[in-house]
């Protein structure tokens, strides 16, 4: 990781603001970017970009690491029953084994399609096993674990307050001394905790500077139920137990009034848009436009693998863009605002936007090649719409973090492949089979 490295012979594009640098080299020093611009060969090793856009690593705001090994067995289905029918009996017969191979298979997926920084939202237990997995793979991650007691109405799921957060201050000793690596705390949404409960949560995660995270208004159904059981407004009801501010993030956000746009604004809460699983889903176009004119920070995230059924962020910039068309007008979301929803606003919900989502010196060396060669590709033109409407997650040829090599022209250097698949079948099976749906 002390060895310096320089990175030739690409097309450096340092973030949606600036312009593409053709001829210019970006230097790593302990895992930092040193320098970028016309750089003369010293002593570094060198990696040949050889013609690939180098651009910072995308980043995913909202996934499940837990959901991906459920890919493909509930569909087809709106968002409750999916989650009482499917979702939480799965979730509920998660063991440690299984949790490791449902990790293991996302970071897998996201590290061959540019992702390198992600938040999850995690099940109720089991989170220090995937912990684990996220750590040895080398990616960067938030991993937030999930908050639901008896308010949530699925018993097998429930646990108090007191054994959630007692989890947590495990899961923050777990992460000390690795950089990499944070914990958030999520409470799953407003129907599954109580009002006390979430305020002792959002209390919690502020005095251990933790991020929060939680859904929010993804389908109509969901913001009646809160409507009828606090007589507010979901968003209103988040904002009276603390869980707005720049330290929230809301997954989804499809369906919010006015008043309760403007109280997002006003607290800086980030959205994490995930377009993907709001179609697959029928919840609905989020209104991104409008929070973005309205100075809110957007984010993309895939969701989980059994409500979209892919981790790629080259899918969620393309969905993100076009969803908008019908609504307002080609031009509506233009494509570079996409991208910077895919990089600096991700870093930004995050909160690391001093540490990732553009290239800059003293920045984490954390970026991707995009093979711009690939037939359907060209001819290129401009960066921004050639990532949302042209480039696919199999253009990528190497992703970075930190400045270390974890995928490159199609090998995963972490992760051994040929053993994860034979595992995820397994485990695959034996946890249908545990939840009763085998």
């Amino acid at each position: 990781m002390n060895e310096a490295v320089l990175i030739t012979n690409g097309r450096i594009w340092p973030g949606p603001g600036a312009e593409v640098m053709p001829s210019a080299g970006l230097r790593i020093r302990e895992g930092r970017i040193d320098a970028v611009g016309p750089l003369q060969q010293g002593s570094e090793r060198i990696i040949d970009a050889r013609g690939a856009l180098v651009m910072p690593g995308l980043i995913q705001s909202h996934v499940h690491l837990c959901q991906t090994l459920f890919r493909g067995v509930a569909e087809d289905l709106p968002l409750l029953p999916w989650l009482r029918d499917y979702i939480w009996p799965l979730e509920a017969a998660h063991n440690e084994k299984s949790i490791r191979a449902s990790a293991q298979l996302a970071v897998a997926e996201m590290l061959r399609g540019g992702t390198t920084a992600f938040m999850s939202m995690e099940t109720v237990h089991h989170t220090d096993a995937a912990l684990e997995e996220v750590g040895a793979s080398g990616i960067m991650g938030i991993l937030c674990h999930c908050l639901m007691d008896e308010t949530g109405g699925y018993p097998p799921l429930a646990v108090s307050i007191d054994d959630s957060l007692k989890f947590c201050d495990g899961l923050i000793r777990q992460t000390l001394g690795n950089d990499r690596l944070r914990i958030g705390v999520a409470p799953r949404f407003a129907l599954s905790c109580s009002g006390d409960n979430l305020r002792a949560a959002t209390e919690y995660a502020r005095s251990n500077g933790l991020q929060l995270h939680t859904h929010a208004s993804e389908q109509e159904e969901e913001v009646n139920l809160v409507y009828r059981q606090t007589g507010m407004h979901n968003i209103d009801y988040l904002h009276s137990v603390g869980l707005t501010g720049p330290d929230v993030g809301l997954a989804h956000c499809v369906h919010t009034q006015i008043h309760e746009r403007e109280i997002m604004a006003e607290t800086q809460t980030r959205v994490l848009h995930c377009p993907s699983a709001n179609l697959k889903l029928g919840s609905g176009v989020a209104p991104i436009p409008e929070y973005l004119d309205m100075g809110l920070k957007v984010s993309l995230g895939a969701d989980g693998a059994p409500c979209n059924n892919r981790l790629d962020a080259f899918l969620e910039m393309r969905e993100a863009a076009l969803i908008q068309q019908p609504r307002l007008g080609p031009g509506s979301l233009a494509a570079v605002e996409v991208v910077r929803m895919a990089t600096e606003m991700g870093a930004e919900s995050l909160n690391l936007q001093s540490e990732m989502g553009t290239l800059e010196p003293g920045k984490r060396a954390n970026l991707i090649f995009v093979d711009q060669d690939t037939l359907h590709a060209l001819p290129t033109s401009n960066p921004a719409t050639d990532l949302v409407y042209s480039h696919a997650a199999a253009d990528v040829r190497l992703t970075m973090v930190d400045g270390q090599v974890l995928y490159q022209d199609g090998e995963l250097k972490t992760i051994d492949e040929e053993k994860l698949r034979k595992t995820v079948r397994l485990e695959q099976k034996a946890l249908l089979e545990r939840a009763g749906l085998a």
